[in-house]
Protein backbone atom coordinates (compact mmCIF):
# COMPACT_ATOMS: atom_id res chain seq x y z
CA UNK A 1 0.00 0.00 0.00
CA UNK A 2 1.18 3.50 -0.87
CA UNK A 3 0.31 6.68 1.01
CA UNK A 4 -0.30 10.28 -0.01
CA UNK A 5 -0.53 13.54 1.90
CA UNK A 6 -3.91 15.27 1.95
CA UNK A 7 -3.25 18.85 0.88
CA UNK A 8 -1.26 20.80 3.45
CA UNK A 9 -2.75 19.00 6.46
CA UNK A 10 0.11 16.56 6.94
CA UNK A 11 -2.36 13.64 7.02
CA UNK A 12 -0.95 10.64 5.16
CA UNK A 13 -3.80 8.58 3.75
CA UNK A 14 -3.66 5.13 2.19
CA UNK A 15 -4.36 5.39 -1.54
CA UNK A 16 -7.31 3.05 -1.06
CA UNK A 17 -9.97 4.23 1.36
CA UNK A 18 -12.23 1.45 2.62
CA UNK A 19 -15.82 2.55 2.01
CA UNK A 20 -18.44 1.03 4.32
CA UNK A 21 -21.63 1.97 2.50
CA UNK A 22 -23.04 -1.50 1.87
CA UNK A 23 -20.61 -3.87 3.49
CA UNK A 24 -22.84 -4.77 6.44
CA UNK A 25 -26.48 -5.31 7.22
CA UNK A 26 -28.07 -2.05 8.42
CA UNK A 27 -30.08 -4.15 10.88
CA UNK A 28 -26.95 -4.65 12.99
CA UNK A 29 -27.16 -8.42 12.62
CA UNK A 30 -24.18 -10.70 11.97
CA UNK A 31 -25.45 -12.21 8.72
CA UNK A 32 -23.42 -13.56 5.78
CA UNK A 33 -23.14 -10.10 4.24
CA UNK A 34 -21.74 -8.60 7.43
CA UNK A 35 -19.34 -11.50 7.96
CA UNK A 36 -17.96 -11.04 4.42
CA UNK A 37 -17.60 -7.30 5.03
CA UNK A 38 -15.78 -7.82 8.32
CA UNK A 39 -13.34 -10.26 6.70
CA UNK A 40 -12.65 -7.76 3.92
CA UNK A 41 -12.03 -4.92 6.38
CA UNK A 42 -9.66 -7.00 8.50
CA UNK A 43 -7.75 -8.14 5.42
CA UNK A 44 -7.63 -4.57 4.13
CA UNK A 45 -6.14 -3.35 7.40
CA UNK A 46 -3.58 -6.17 7.25
CA UNK A 47 -2.69 -5.06 3.71
CA UNK A 48 -1.98 -1.50 4.86
CA UNK A 49 -5.27 0.35 4.36
CA UNK A 50 -5.38 3.06 6.99
CA UNK A 51 -8.25 5.20 5.71
CA UNK A 52 -11.90 4.33 6.35
CA UNK A 53 -15.00 6.20 5.18
CA UNK A 54 -18.26 5.96 7.10
CA UNK A 55 -21.55 7.71 7.80
CA UNK A 56 -24.33 7.28 10.32
CA UNK A 57 -26.67 7.33 7.28
CA UNK A 58 -25.33 3.99 6.04
CA UNK A 59 -26.38 2.02 9.11
CA UNK A 60 -23.17 -0.03 8.87
CA UNK A 61 -20.95 1.72 11.40
CA UNK A 62 -21.84 -0.88 14.03
CA UNK A 63 -19.73 -3.43 12.17
CA UNK A 64 -16.79 -1.05 11.76
CA UNK A 65 -16.89 -0.48 15.49
CA UNK A 66 -16.93 -4.21 16.20
CA UNK A 67 -13.90 -4.82 13.99
CA UNK A 68 -11.94 -1.86 15.35
CA UNK A 69 -12.69 -1.89 19.07
CA UNK A 70 -9.89 -4.33 19.87
CA UNK A 71 -7.81 -3.99 16.71
CA UNK A 72 -4.08 -3.48 17.38
CA UNK A 73 -3.79 -0.80 14.66
CA UNK A 74 -6.86 1.15 15.73
CA UNK A 75 -4.83 4.21 16.76
CA UNK A 76 -3.09 4.40 13.36
CA UNK A 77 -6.26 4.74 11.30
CA UNK A 78 -7.67 7.82 9.58
CA UNK A 79 -11.44 8.13 9.57
CA UNK A 80 -13.39 10.18 7.04
CA UNK A 81 -16.99 10.74 8.10
CA UNK A 82 -19.96 12.41 6.42
CA UNK A 83 -21.57 15.21 8.39
CA UNK A 84 -24.74 16.74 6.95
CA UNK A 85 -25.25 20.12 8.59
CA UNK A 86 -27.71 21.46 7.86
CA UNK A 87 -29.36 18.41 6.33
CA UNK A 88 -32.20 18.51 3.80
CA UNK A 89 -35.17 20.37 5.20
CA UNK A 90 -33.32 21.72 8.21
CA UNK A 91 -32.80 25.37 8.97
CA UNK A 92 -29.41 27.01 9.38
CA UNK A 93 -26.20 25.54 10.68
CA UNK A 94 -26.50 24.24 14.23
CA UNK A 95 -23.29 23.89 16.23
CA UNK A 96 -24.84 21.40 18.63
CA UNK A 97 -26.00 19.07 15.84
CA UNK A 98 -22.64 19.38 14.08
CA UNK A 99 -20.69 18.48 17.19
CA UNK A 100 -23.12 15.68 18.11
CA UNK A 101 -22.49 13.90 14.79
CA UNK A 102 -18.75 14.01 15.41
CA UNK A 103 -19.03 12.89 19.04
CA UNK A 104 -21.24 10.01 17.93
CA UNK A 105 -18.69 8.90 15.33
CA UNK A 106 -15.84 9.07 17.84
CA UNK A 107 -17.72 6.75 20.17
CA UNK A 108 -18.97 4.33 17.51
CA UNK A 109 -15.57 4.04 15.81
CA UNK A 110 -13.61 3.73 19.08
CA UNK A 111 -11.23 6.52 18.11
CA UNK A 112 -9.97 9.74 19.66
CA UNK A 113 -9.95 11.72 16.44
CA UNK A 114 -11.80 11.97 13.13
CA UNK A 115 -9.19 12.73 10.49
CA UNK A 116 -11.49 14.40 7.97
CA UNK A 117 -15.04 15.66 8.35
CA UNK A 118 -16.75 15.51 4.96
CA UNK A 119 -19.19 18.41 5.26
CA UNK A 120 -22.38 18.48 3.20
CA UNK A 121 -24.28 21.76 2.99
CA UNK A 122 -27.89 20.79 2.20
CA UNK A 123 -30.44 22.90 4.04
CA UNK A 124 -33.26 24.26 1.85
CA UNK A 125 -32.07 22.25 -1.17
CA UNK A 126 -34.03 19.15 -2.10
CA UNK A 127 -32.55 15.67 -2.43
CA UNK A 128 -34.01 15.20 -5.92
CA UNK A 129 -32.76 18.55 -7.22
CA UNK A 130 -29.55 19.20 -5.26
CA UNK A 131 -27.49 19.15 -8.48
CA UNK A 132 -29.57 21.85 -10.21
CA UNK A 133 -28.55 25.46 -10.73
CA UNK A 134 -31.44 26.65 -8.55
CA UNK A 135 -30.53 24.56 -5.53
CA UNK A 136 -26.85 25.32 -6.12
CA UNK A 137 -27.59 29.04 -5.73
CA UNK A 138 -29.71 28.36 -2.65
CA UNK A 139 -26.95 26.38 -0.98
CA UNK A 140 -24.32 29.00 -1.77
CA UNK A 141 -26.44 31.67 -0.13
CA UNK A 142 -27.08 29.56 2.96
CA UNK A 143 -23.40 28.62 3.17
CA UNK A 144 -22.44 32.31 3.21
CA UNK A 145 -24.90 32.81 6.06
CA UNK A 146 -23.54 29.80 8.02
CA UNK A 147 -19.86 29.98 7.15
CA UNK A 148 -18.57 31.76 10.25
CA UNK A 149 -20.40 29.40 12.61
CA UNK A 150 -19.13 26.37 10.70
CA UNK A 151 -15.58 27.68 10.73
CA UNK A 152 -15.59 28.58 14.41
CA UNK A 153 -17.02 25.23 15.54
CA UNK A 154 -14.70 23.18 13.33
CA UNK A 155 -11.70 25.17 14.59
CA UNK A 156 -12.80 24.55 18.16
CA UNK A 157 -13.02 20.81 17.45
CA UNK A 158 -9.57 20.89 15.88
CA UNK A 159 -8.15 22.58 18.96
CA UNK A 160 -9.76 19.89 21.10
CA UNK A 161 -8.09 17.24 18.92
CA UNK A 162 -11.40 15.70 17.92
CA UNK A 163 -11.02 16.41 14.21
CA UNK A 164 -7.95 17.11 12.08
CA UNK A 165 -9.42 18.53 8.88
CA UNK A 166 -12.63 19.83 7.30
CA UNK A 167 -13.50 19.10 3.68
CA UNK A 168 -16.47 20.03 1.50
CA UNK A 169 -18.59 17.60 -0.47
CA UNK A 170 -19.89 20.23 -2.91
CA UNK A 171 -22.23 18.24 -5.21
CA UNK A 172 -21.59 20.75 -8.03
CA UNK A 173 -18.57 22.44 -9.58
CA UNK A 174 -20.21 25.80 -8.90
CA UNK A 175 -20.52 25.16 -5.19
CA UNK A 176 -17.01 23.71 -5.14
CA UNK A 177 -15.61 26.98 -6.48
CA UNK A 178 -17.49 28.82 -3.75
CA UNK A 179 -16.17 26.43 -1.09
CA UNK A 180 -12.60 26.83 -2.30
CA UNK A 181 -12.85 30.61 -2.25
CA UNK A 182 -14.27 30.60 1.29
CA UNK A 183 -10.90 29.60 2.73
CA UNK A 184 -12.39 27.48 5.53
CA UNK A 185 -11.90 24.02 4.03
CA UNK A 186 -8.81 21.84 3.92
CA UNK A 187 -9.97 19.99 0.83
CA UNK A 188 -12.71 18.74 -1.46
CA UNK A 189 -14.39 15.32 -1.43
CA UNK A 190 -16.07 14.47 -4.70
CA UNK A 191 -16.97 11.85 -7.28
CA UNK A 192 -13.91 11.34 -9.46
CA UNK A 193 -13.49 8.73 -12.18
CA UNK A 194 -12.88 8.63 -15.93
CA UNK A 195 -16.53 9.45 -16.63
CA UNK A 196 -16.77 12.25 -14.04
CA UNK A 197 -13.72 14.37 -14.77
CA UNK A 198 -15.26 17.85 -14.57
CA UNK A 199 -13.44 18.43 -11.28
CA UNK A 200 -10.08 18.46 -13.06
CA UNK A 201 -10.73 22.06 -14.07
CA UNK A 202 -10.71 23.03 -10.39
CA UNK A 203 -7.54 21.14 -9.46
CA UNK A 204 -5.18 24.11 -10.10
CA UNK A 205 -7.23 26.34 -7.76
CA UNK A 206 -7.46 23.59 -5.14
CA UNK A 207 -3.72 23.01 -5.24
CA UNK A 208 -2.94 26.74 -5.16
CA UNK A 209 -4.90 27.00 -1.89
CA UNK A 210 -2.97 24.12 -0.32
CA UNK A 211 -6.08 21.95 -0.33
CA UNK A 212 -6.36 18.25 -1.14
CA UNK A 213 -8.81 16.00 -2.97
CA UNK A 214 -10.50 12.83 -1.81
CA UNK A 215 -12.07 10.85 -4.64
CA UNK A 216 -15.30 8.87 -4.31
CA UNK A 217 -16.86 6.18 -6.55
CA UNK A 218 -13.92 5.50 -8.89
CA UNK A 219 -16.04 2.75 -10.48
CA UNK A 220 -18.88 5.18 -11.28
CA UNK A 221 -21.56 3.34 -9.34
CA UNK A 222 -20.39 -0.02 -10.69
CA UNK A 223 -20.47 0.90 -14.38
CA UNK A 224 -16.68 0.76 -14.72
CA UNK A 225 -16.42 -2.87 -13.66
CA UNK A 226 -15.71 -5.98 -15.65
CA UNK A 227 -19.23 -7.28 -14.99
CA UNK A 228 -21.03 -4.13 -16.23
CA UNK A 229 -18.73 -2.66 -18.84
CA UNK A 230 -20.70 -4.42 -21.62
CA UNK A 231 -24.16 -2.91 -21.36
CA UNK A 232 -25.66 -5.53 -23.66
CA UNK A 233 -24.75 -8.20 -21.12
CA UNK A 234 -26.50 -6.54 -18.16
CA UNK A 235 -29.02 -8.82 -16.44
CA UNK A 236 -32.72 -7.99 -16.59
CA UNK A 237 -33.65 -5.26 -14.19
CA UNK A 238 -30.12 -3.88 -13.75
CA UNK A 239 -30.40 -0.18 -12.91
CA UNK A 240 -27.60 0.69 -15.36
CA UNK A 241 -29.88 -0.37 -18.22
CA UNK A 242 -32.06 2.65 -17.43
CA UNK A 243 -31.96 5.51 -19.95
CA UNK A 244 -30.51 7.78 -17.27
CA UNK A 245 -27.18 6.03 -17.88
CA UNK A 246 -27.17 6.47 -21.67
CA UNK A 247 -24.82 9.43 -21.48
CA UNK A 248 -22.27 7.63 -19.33
CA UNK A 249 -22.19 4.65 -21.70
CA UNK A 250 -21.79 7.06 -24.63
CA UNK A 251 -18.75 8.54 -22.89
CA UNK A 252 -17.40 5.07 -22.22
CA UNK A 253 -17.74 4.13 -25.90
CA UNK A 254 -15.76 7.20 -26.91
CA UNK A 255 -13.04 6.48 -24.34
CA UNK A 256 -12.77 2.88 -25.53
CA UNK A 257 -12.44 4.07 -29.12
CA UNK A 258 -9.74 6.57 -28.14
CA UNK A 259 -7.81 3.91 -26.22
CA UNK A 260 -7.91 1.46 -29.09
CA UNK A 261 -7.71 -1.56 -26.80
CA UNK A 262 -9.46 -2.43 -23.57
CA UNK A 263 -7.40 -2.89 -20.39
CA UNK A 264 -7.05 -6.42 -19.03
CA UNK A 265 -9.43 -5.40 -16.23
CA UNK A 266 -11.72 -2.38 -16.36
CA UNK A 267 -12.27 -2.48 -12.62
CA UNK A 268 -8.57 -2.23 -11.88
CA UNK A 269 -7.93 0.32 -14.63
CA UNK A 270 -10.72 2.58 -13.33
CA UNK A 271 -9.37 2.49 -9.77
CA UNK A 272 -5.83 3.20 -10.99
CA UNK A 273 -7.06 6.06 -13.20
CA UNK A 274 -8.82 7.66 -10.24
CA UNK A 275 -5.37 7.90 -8.60
CA UNK A 276 -3.60 9.17 -11.71
CA UNK A 277 -3.50 12.79 -10.51
CA UNK A 278 -1.14 13.35 -7.56
CA UNK A 279 -3.55 15.84 -5.95
CA UNK A 280 -5.93 12.96 -5.18
CA UNK A 281 -4.87 11.69 -1.78
CA UNK A 282 -7.12 8.62 -1.70
CA UNK A 283 -9.91 7.01 -3.68
CA UNK A 284 -12.92 5.67 -1.78
CA UNK A 285 -14.47 2.37 -2.78
CA UNK A 286 -17.41 0.57 -1.25
CA UNK A 287 -15.66 -2.72 -0.49
CA UNK A 288 -18.11 -5.46 0.43
CA UNK A 289 -16.08 -8.66 0.14
CA UNK A 290 -12.66 -10.17 -0.47
CA UNK A 291 -12.81 -10.21 -4.32
CA UNK A 292 -13.55 -6.46 -4.35
CA UNK A 293 -10.69 -5.88 -1.93
CA UNK A 294 -8.38 -7.95 -4.15
CA UNK A 295 -9.25 -5.79 -7.17
CA UNK A 296 -8.67 -2.60 -5.19
CA UNK A 297 -5.27 -3.72 -3.93
CA UNK A 298 -4.18 -5.06 -7.32
CA UNK A 299 -5.10 -1.73 -8.94
CA UNK A 300 -2.44 0.04 -6.86
CA UNK A 301 0.35 -2.21 -8.10
CA UNK A 302 2.54 -0.97 -10.94
CA UNK A 303 2.28 2.31 -12.83
CA UNK A 304 -0.88 4.40 -12.97
CA UNK A 305 -2.23 6.04 -16.12
CA UNK A 306 -0.52 9.36 -16.75
CA UNK A 307 -2.04 12.75 -15.97
CA UNK A 308 -1.82 13.40 -19.72
CA UNK A 309 -4.04 10.37 -20.39
CA UNK A 310 -6.49 11.64 -17.81
CA UNK A 311 -6.53 15.05 -19.48
CA UNK A 312 -7.17 13.47 -22.89
CA UNK A 313 -10.12 11.60 -21.45
CA UNK A 314 -11.38 14.82 -19.88
CA UNK A 315 -11.15 16.66 -23.21
CA UNK A 316 -13.16 13.86 -24.81
CA UNK A 317 -15.79 14.06 -22.07
CA UNK A 318 -16.04 17.83 -22.50
CA UNK A 319 -16.67 17.39 -26.21
CA UNK A 320 -19.49 14.96 -25.51
CA UNK A 321 -21.00 17.16 -22.79
CA UNK A 322 -21.00 20.18 -25.12
CA UNK A 323 -22.69 18.34 -27.99
CA UNK A 324 -26.43 19.18 -28.19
Amino acid sequence: MKYRTFGSTGLKLSEICFGTWRYASPTGKADARSEAGARALRLGLDAGITTIHSSHEYGTRWLTGEVLKDHPRRADLHHIIKVNEPDFGEGGFDRTRFRAQIERALAELHTDQIAIVQHLQRGSAQKATVYTDHDDAVRRGEFDRDRDDLFEESERLKQEGKIAALASFPYTVGFASHAIESGIYDGIVTYFNILETEWLDLFPAIEACGMGVIGIRPLCAGLLTDTRIARSALPDGDRLADSAWDGKYEQLAAIRAQRGADPSSWSRYAIAASLAHPLVATTTLSINNEPQLTDALAATEGAYPSVEELQRIHALNQKIWSTP
